[in-house]
């Protein structure tokens, strides 16, 4: 009876071990994912202390949209198609700009920001 349990707890012990192992990763993931939420913390207390330039320049995008619809739904259009593209080019240019990166940090003597 001893030889049956003896399987089961190794099994146990695996299972609880790798359940650790993937809540540590979880963990990792979820702290990546919360450091772009941080840096834009303050977006709204930048939004409320430049109001009157951010309603300006809504009121010029208004304008002219109003006015000059087609230039500015096609500009939209060219700014739609420019944002796929770039979506579509990110996969294959991130590994390059991850391993560029720190080389030109080290030349430059610190981090870009």
């Amino acid at each position: 009876m001893n030889s049956e349990k003896t399987p089961l707890a190794v099994r146990r012990a695996h299972l609880v071990a790798q359940c650790a192992q993937q809540r540590g990763d979880m963990a990792d993931q979820l702290n990546l994912l919360k450091a772009p939420v941080e840096r834009i913390g303050g977006a709204g207390s930048f939004l409320l202390e430049h109001r009157k330039t951010f309603l300006a320049g809504a009121g010029i995008a208004l304008g002219l949209l109003i006015a000059r619809p087609k230039r500015t739904l096609a500009m939209a259009a060219a700014g739609a198609s420019v944002w796929k593209m770039a979506q579509a080019a990110l996969p294959s240019v991130m590994p390059v700009v991850q391993r560029v990166l720190p080389i030109l940090q080290a030349r430059m003597g610190g981090p870009f920001r």
